[in-house]
């Protein structure tokens, strides 16, 4: 492990209450994998469910009034459902958040199984943790699209406002109108609505304003999190300068954890 990771690491063990990665019990590689790109880190794994021991998950979790399709359908941009493995996770990310208020954890960082470090400066970073204030709900440390408005930026929310009205299009206008992420320090942005839920951080007040909207469950996790953001319902932010990335949103899938690394 180089000194600058050494040293991340620690600034994360010391600025969280608890580190969660969120993963299920069969996939042993990646277990192996996350040992050597988080070496130092405290965390725990964090076994959810999985889609594919758990027959009938969908059945199940409507049986028990734990997720609504109709309200999934409804919410979604596209009117789909949520499947299989997305439902699983979705319903992960809600266990993690039950478990932080259970707890009482003040703040705590989430990861998905195959993430890895990416390179970027930690003066930077220590002075974003500074920067998230007190009120701050979620804070992003990987995220994607919409993270700068371009110059025809106005014109796309323009058409999107039209189609809303139309009722073609299942985005609010509050949504539309903080589509963009905006500037708030010298090191963090106010988020729009970004895709990505594989590395971010929720206070205890986060966690229990995601939970309420997610009971009975009907968003896939990276969608509740810009659902959220972008109507302003948490008081989300994100770093200017991403310090981690997650393997399956990556090009080259054969790529491994540690490659990008520093």
């Amino acid at each position: 492990m180089t000194e600058l990771k050494s040293v991340f690491f620690e600034i994360l063990n010391q600025y969280f209450s608890h580190i969660y990665v969120l993963t299920i019990e069969r996939v042993k590689e990646r277990h192996v994998a996350l040992e050597k790109e988080l070496k130092g880190l405290n965390y725990q794994l964090f076994i959810g469910i999985d889609s594919e021991e758990k027959h009938q998950l969908k059945s199940w979790l409507i049986k028990n009034n734990i997720y609504n399709e109709e309200l999934a359908i409804k919410n979604h941009r596209y009117a789909k459902p949520i499947k299989g493995g997305m439902l699983a996770c979705g319903l992960g990310h809600r266990m993690i958040y039950e478990d932080v208020i259970k707890n009482s954890y003040e703040r705590v960082l989430i990861f998905e199984d195959d993430i890895y470090v990416n390179q970027f400066s930690i003066e930077n970073f220590s002075k974003a943790l500074q920067e998230f204030p007190s009120d701050g709900d979620l804070l992003y440390f990987d995220y994607n699209k919409n993270e700068k408005k371009p110059f025809w930026g106005f014109l796309k929310q323009a058409i999107y406002h039209i189609q809303h009205n139309l009722g073609l299009l299942n985005l609010s206008h509050k949504a539309i109108t903080n589509l963009y992420a905006k500037k708030y320090s010298e090191n963090l942005l106010i988020a729009g609505y970004h895709d990505y839920a594989d590395a971010y951080v929720i206070t205890l007040s986060g966690a229990k304003k995601l939970l309420q909207l997610q009971t009975p469950l009907q968003w896939f996790p990276d969608h509740l999190l810009h659902y959220a953001s972008s109507n302003k319902l948490i008081n989300a932010y994100c770093l200017k300068e991403k310090v981690f990335s997650q393997l399956t949103q990556t090009t080259n899938k054969e790529q491994s954890l540690t490659k990008n690394s520093f």
